[in-house]
């Protein structure tokens, strides 16, 4: 028969198995993923003030998707409407076309021009967003000449889902 191991050398890899686990974990919400609070209403109904969001950090987003991108030293939270080289317009009633065709978009309860400074139709440049709240009415994005598109260098990730 043979004599188990001393406790001390099972406590010590089970210690060390969980710092490495601890480590590698640190490192993909760093690296990879990133965890943040969600502030106001402009992204209502889709998410709500307060939510936590789980970020994938990427360069690649597309129309449609979720991002937070920082402005102003905070982090704004806004769906991809085009990408550069597109042309967006939005009318008074609040149909968006991005190279003069009309979005579906199913997220948006009521659509809304909201508050816009930029004049449609509006030219978005390489490399740059033209992002939107899904709360048109209210929500302060790319249709504010102030916040304006987003370049890839201020975007931070794209949401996964709520944490």
């Amino acid at each position: 028969m043979r004599p188990s191991p001393p406790y001390g050398k099972t406590a010590l890899k089970i210690i060390g198995i969980t710092c490495v686990a601890v480590l590698l974990l640190i490192n993909l919400f760093t690296q990879v993923f990133m965890v943040v609070r969600y502030y106001g209403n402009g992204m209502e109904p889709t998410l709500t003030d307060r939510q936590m969001l789980i970020l994938r950090k990427t360069e690649k987003v597309s129309q449609g998707d979720i991002i937070a991108f920082y402005y102003n030293n905070k982090v704004l939270v806004r769906r991809v409407i085009c990408e550069g080289g597109s042309t967006v317009s939005v009318s008074d009633s609040g149909a968006v076309t991005v190279n003069d065709r009309l979005l579906e978009e199913s997220y948006v309860e009521k659509p809304s021009i909201g508050q816009t400074s930029v004049q449609f139709p509006f030219h978005v440049p390489i490399g740059q967003y033209f992002v939107m709240g899904d709360n048109r009415t209210i929500a302060m994005d790319s249709r504010l000449a102030e916040i304006g598109t987003v370049p890839q260098d201020r975007i931070i990730g794209k949401v996964l889902g709520v944490a």
